[in-house]
């Protein structure tokens, strides 16, 4: 079974993502990130791990579920990888925030 879902957070040690369905805590899965870029077919396999929680949660306006996966075999490079990745994309936006021009604003 494949289950498609949102990356909350990752670590060396474990990933939290977002599904619209519920599965059996303590069980097995293995996980792939897929890159949210339009043109983008690059997938990574991280690794395997087991689901050690499993919490309603809310997406934006989306019920679902927030799933805990403890690492068991993982790519420390690809998780790294993905960690650059997430770390310039912030890093742009905060640049392109700096860069516009704010309302109103100048002297008092």
């Amino acid at each position: 079974m494949t289950l498609q879902g949102k990356l909350l957070d990752i670590s060396f040690t474990g990933a939290s993502i977002f599904l619209k369905e519920s599965v059996n805590p303590q069980s097995w899965v293995q996980t792939v990130v897929q890159f949210d870029v339009a043109t983008s077919v690059e997938r990574h396999f991280i690794g395997k791990g087991r689901v050690v929680q499993v919490k309603p949660h809310k997406l934006y306006a989306e019920n679902g579920y927030r799933i805990g996966i403890e690492f068991i075999e993982v790519d420390k490079e690809v998780v790294l990888d993905i960690l650059n990745r997430l770390e310039s994309k912030i890093l742009d936006e905060i640049r392109r925030r700096n860069q516009t021009p704010r309302r109103n604003s100048g002297m008092f």
